[in-house]
């Protein structure tokens, strides 16, 4: 899959997750198989502000690894100012930064606080604010240093069941034709729950009307939810959230590679390098809390735990 000038190895692409996309997490899922990965979504005005634990999230240490940031934010000058912070650290005291591949924008955090600043799911009506917004990230792209390869943005298809009825996502697609390399879109809108079926017929409809890549999400959670997404919708990638976060092996199955559940031993080995890995590249603490429950839900899974089944709740995931 090609995403601007990215060639990507597969089309499943490791969602942006708050509190589980560390770099120890990015590799597990690449090393399985996903074509391109995200940090969680960074705030742009945390990076403006220059907030260390915002500016630590960006943990993109490894090169070998494709990774993206994804930024939230409110106005177009807010990110530019934001972007601009990006390069200047990268040109000092995070020459990591330059590791960076991708750059997404966040319009789909169901977050009643990110709502509330008028950010996320509270813009997608607004066309020519995303515009003006859009034009910031392509312009920055033309001319910044760092080897960025594609800018994109994430939505969903509404804020409520009303803008997703008033198909507010269409324009959208329309803008990011002229202005991005590509378009996630999370078929649900922003009251609905991660429980609620995906409106996958709304991928189809801005599928039609793309010329640049659309990147499907929501209810992918093996092969075959996989396969229908494509089938049904045309869509040139699939972006997985809960899956991964099951078993990052949904990564090998998607690919062909093996099955989507692991053998125990795999999931110890895999715990282990995780461990290793996430102590050497200074994880934060709340990464460890998650990936450790992970680990055990998917041993739970091997002992028929019915626990096993739920995932722990994270409004910036649904």
């Amino acid at each position: 899959m090609k995403l601007g000038s990215l060639e990507l190895a597969t089309p499943f692409i490791l969602a942006p997750l708050e509190s589980v996309s560390d770099a120890a997490f990015r590799r597990l899922c690449w090393s399985l198989g996903a074509g391109l990965t995200w940090t969680e979504m960074i705030r742009a005005r945390g990076l403006t502000r220059n907030n260390r634990s915002t500016i630590e999230l960006i943990d993109c240490f490894e090169a070998d690894v494709p990774t993206g940031v994804q930024l939230m934010v409110v106005n177009e000058g807010e990110l530019e100012e934001a972007l601009e912070r990006i390069e200047q650290l990268a040109a000092t005291t995070h020459p990591h930064f330059r590791n960076l591949r991708a750059v997404d924008l966040n319009f789909g955090c169901p977050s009643p606080e990110v709502i509330k600043v008028g950010a996320g799911p509270a813009l997608l009506k607004r066309r020519n604010k995303l515009r003006s917004i859009f034009e910031v990230l392509r312009t920055w792209k033309q001319r910044t240093a760092l080897p960025i390869g594609a800018i994109t943005a994430k939505i969903r298809l509404g804020l409520n069941r009303l803008e997703m009825d008033q198909k507010v996502y269409l324009p959208i697609v329309e803008l990011a034709n002229e202005l991005l390399d590509g378009l996630t879109v999370h078929a649900r809108h922003a009251r609905e729950e991660s429980t609620t079926s995906a409106h996958w017929e709304a991928l189809a409809e801005v599928k039609q009307r793309a010329t640049v890549p659309i990147i499907g999400n929501g209810d992918v959670v093996s092969l075959q939810t996989a396969q229908r997404l494509i089938e049904q919708t045309g869509c040139d990638g699939v972006m997985i959230a809960r899956g991964a976060i099951r078993s990052p092996w949904i990564f090998r199955e998607l690919t062909g590679q093996g099955p989507g559940q692991p053998a125990l031993a795999e999931v110890d080995l895999a715990e282990e390098e995780w461990r290793r890995r996430a102590t050497s590249l200074g994880s934060k603490p709340k990464y460890f809390e998650w990936h450790a429950e992970g680990f055990r839900r998917m041993r739970d899974r091997h002992a028929g735990s019915a626990t096993s089944t739920a995932l722990p709740p994270n409004e910036h995931m649904r």
